[in-house]
């Protein structure tokens, strides 16, 4: 990342709605490829989840299990996501409680959780 995208801040146009942040990303740390841009829109929503649950439920409940926790979290949420996917090849397309897409937010969210223990940045 050269973060070289934007050097002025007179270059930047006005945010305006989601799309124009994740330009603004887009932009700013170069990305190039489509899938790159795909994945920009995808951290963001993951990132609004994880705020909301952040507000609802605190640190407290991932700092007392600290790395050890968000391994048995995300194991958890694997086994959701074979179950999910048993099911559907079975055609059973409904599915209590969870989405596919959602459990795999959850892992994202784990594993950026993750990434903080490691950092010490987690509070």
């Amino acid at each position: 990342m050269s973060g070289e995208g934007i050097r002025d801040l007179s270059e930047l146009k006005p945010i305006r709605s989601k799309d124009d942040l994740r330009s603004i990303i887009v932009d700013t740390l170069e990305i190039k490829t489509d899938m790159g841009k795909e994945m920009v829109g995808k951290a963001m929503e993951c990132l609004e989840l994880f705020d909301s649950k952040q507000r609802d439920y605190g640190s407290g409940n991932i700092s007392a299990s600290g790395q050890v926790g968000v391994a048995v979290r995300v194991m958890d949420k694997a086994s959701r996501m074979m179950n999910i996917m048993q099911k559907r090849m079975k055609g059973d397309q409904d599915v209590n409680h969870e989405a596919l897409l959602d459990t795999f937010q959850d892992v994202a969210n784990y594993g950026m959780i993750g990434m903080l223990l490691e950092e010490g940045k987690w509070e």
